[in-house]
This record gives C-alpha cells, sequence and structure tokens, in this order.
C-alpha cells in the first residue's frame, strides 16, 4: 500500500478525532489543529475529509489482510485458526481503538458511497475466510453441524460485533481482548459438543 508518512499520521490523527469527537468532530479544521497545521496543508496531502477516511478504511483493509492470511494459510486446524483470527482482530483494536469507529459507526458508513464501498471491501474479505474455517471444521468433525454453516457465521460475526459495540459504549473500560476469547470460547464449546 503506497502512504506516506505524513497521511500515516493524518489517518492517526483522524482516528483519535473520532474517538473523541465522532463522525461530526472530524472536520478538516480539528484535523489540522490536532497536527499543529494550518488547513492548507492537509490539502496538499489529501484532497477533503473523504479521501482520508478512505484512506484510514484501506489500511485497515490491508492490515486484515497481512494478520488473517497467515493464520488462514496456516497448519493448525480450522477451529485453531478462527480462534486465533479473532485474537488478533481483538488486539489489533485493543492497540487501534480509533478504527473501532471505523467500523461500527453508521455515520461513518453515511458520509459516501466512496467510503461505503471501501468497508464493505472488508466485510467481504473476512466473511469466506471464515466460511471457509467454519466449513473445513466440519468436514474434519471438529465441529457438530447442529446448524448451519450460514448461522454459525451470523452469530460468530455478530457476536464479535456486538462486543465490540458494547466495548465501545463503555469507553473502553472492558477488557476486550479477554471477553473476546472467551466468547470465541464459549462459541465453540456450543458447537463442538456432541450431539
Amino acid at each position: 500500500m503506497d502512504i506516506t508518512s505524513r497521511q500515516y499520521e493524518i489517518i492517526q490523527a483522524s482516528g483519535k478525532i473520532l474517538v473523541d469527537k465522532g463522525v461530526s468532530g472530524l472536520t478538516v479544521k480539528a484535523l489540522a489543529t490536532e497536527m499543529g497545521f494550518v488547513e492548507s496543508a492537509l490539502y496538499r496531502h489529501f484532497k477533503s475529509k473523504e479521501d482520508i477516511l478512505i484512506l484510514m478504511i484501506q489500511y485497515l483493509q490491508k492490515n486484515i489482510k497481512d494478520r488473517i492470511e497467515p493464520i488462514a494459510n496456516g497448519e493448525e486446524n480450522p477451529v485453531q485458526k478462527i480462534k486465533m483470527i479473532f485474537d488478533s482482530q481483538f488486539r489489533f483494536l485493543n492497540e487501534n481503538r480509533h478504527f473501532v469507529i471505523a467500523m461500527l459507526s453508521e455515520g461513518l458508513l453515511d458520509e459516501s458511497d466512496g467510503i461505503k464501498n471501501e468497508a464493505i471491501k472488508i466485510f467481504l474479505y473476512k466473511m469466506p475466510i471464515i466460511y471457509r474455517l467454519l466449513t473445513e471444521g466440519i468436514a474434519q468433525q471438529l465441529i457438530n453441524p447442529i446448524i448451519s454453516t450460514d448461522a454459525m457465521l451470523h452469530f460468530l460475526i455478530g457476536g464479535f460485533r456486538t462486543l465490540i459495540f458494547k466495548w465501545k459504549m463503555t469507553g473502553f473500560h472492558l477488557d476486550v481482548e479477554k471477553e473476546g476469547n472467551q466468547m470465541v470460547e464459549d462459541f465453540f464449546t456450543l458447537i463442538t459438543q456432541k450431539s
């Protein structure tokens, strides 16, 4: 991904504003103030606020791919891989909370079609990988297919999003890594029990 160090600083500062003030608080003026720039200096790096947000989401997408692909292609069994993928997500978000806003904010997705399309790419990348691993887990008899693979995927992804939303709403005060990994363990306890 072609991103300059200054662009990276700008998306990091944008993320801080998103966490502190939400989507409506992210303005070019607020960003310039946060970075100690004049507004015109930001336009040397980005044409608009939309371009900043799109690059932020593209950076997140690349980061997700860089973390998930080695896990998905590793030697572990499918259940272990899914647990490792979610652990990686919880750890990354705990260290980069501004991406939680980028992932959960409907207001952000409503900003433009360009932003929405980039966010959808993340969703479309992760879902098939988890689905494939669930299917492999069933084939290897590591997972009991007591419900459909689609339902398993919805429960798992829905649980993830609910926990991340709860974490955000509590001001990031719960231990998202501990609770997140416990949620995934509980999920697999349910679907690995023999009938």
